[in-house]
């Protein structure tokens, strides 16, 4: 073999390598644009189901304004459609709620259209909670939801919680009870105590709401409610932010 032919072949070789090499990395590129396809589009179902949840929720309301973003801190529009559809159906007098905000609006307003019952929210922050009142006063519901400032505080539970001092005693036979706070910066499964504080407070028959039930720590908290409270049962609704229901 001459030189001339040794030449050809390393270049043949080398551009059989190039070449390789290449289609190696236009495959990954296409791998990876059908991911980013596949992701955009589970984004997109996501966002239309916000959609249709947040247009029947406001077709149900009939509110005099509009309804505040759901977005962030706030519930997700299908885990408020839940909430309210849950009060049209089973029509609780006594609902308690772990945070304010765009819920408490939801949960009042679904109560003013039965014409009965009333909603205690615990907040932690008063610039929220005085948010919060002025929502309820916007849309006239003020009468049906009672926003009572509740400072995180060490107490009987391992972590900080609200401060229920403050609940009146017709706070009492709750047939609702909505966790989504304290946030999840305060302490590890800081939503915990919420069945431990008030779970003299509950109904014989009642139903317990826990948001953000897709976390880690939230499903850690169920699985520890469920040991120390058999008679519960658990459903896990596959909404935006993941939904558990205890009831019992």
């Amino acid at each position: 073999m001459n030189l001339f032919t040794l030449a050809v072949l390393v270049l043949l070789l080398a551009c059989l390598v190039l070449l390789f090499y290449c289609a190696h990395k236009i495959r990954r590129v296409h791998l990876q644009g059908f991911k980013i396809l596949d992701a955009a589009s589970r984004e997109g179902d996501v966002l239309f189901a916000q959609m249709q949840a947040l247009l029947a929720l406001e077709r149900i309301l009939k509110l005099p304004e509009p309804l505040p973003p759901m977005r962030g801190w706030a519930g997700s529009p299908d885990f408020l459609l839940m909430v309210a559809n849950h009060i049209s159906q089973r029509k609780p007098k006594v609902v308690m709620e772990c945070s304010s905000g765009v819920s408490t609006l939801v949960i009042a307003r679904s109560l003013s259209l039965l014409g009965a019952g009333h909603v205690f929210s615990l907040e932690h922050d008063p610039q929220y909670a005085m948010k919060t009142r002025d929502m309820l006063a916007a849309n006239g519901v003020s009468a049906w939801a009672t926003v009572i400032d509740a400072p995180l505080v060490k107490g009987a539970a391992p972590s900080p919680w609200y401060d229920i001092s403050g609940l009146p005693p017709d706070a009492s036979a709750v047939e609702l009870l909505v966790v989504d706070g304290p946030p999840s910066h305060v302490a590890p499964q800081s939503r915990f105590p919420a069945l431990v504080q008030l779970q003299t407070r509950l109904a014989p028959a009642c139903t317990v709401m826990l948001d953000d039930a897709d976390r880690p720590d939230e499903r850690a908290i169920v699985q520890r409610w469920l040991q120390q409270y058999p008679e519960f049962t658990c459903s896990h609704l596959p909404y935006e932010k993941g939904l558990a229901i205890l009831a019992r």
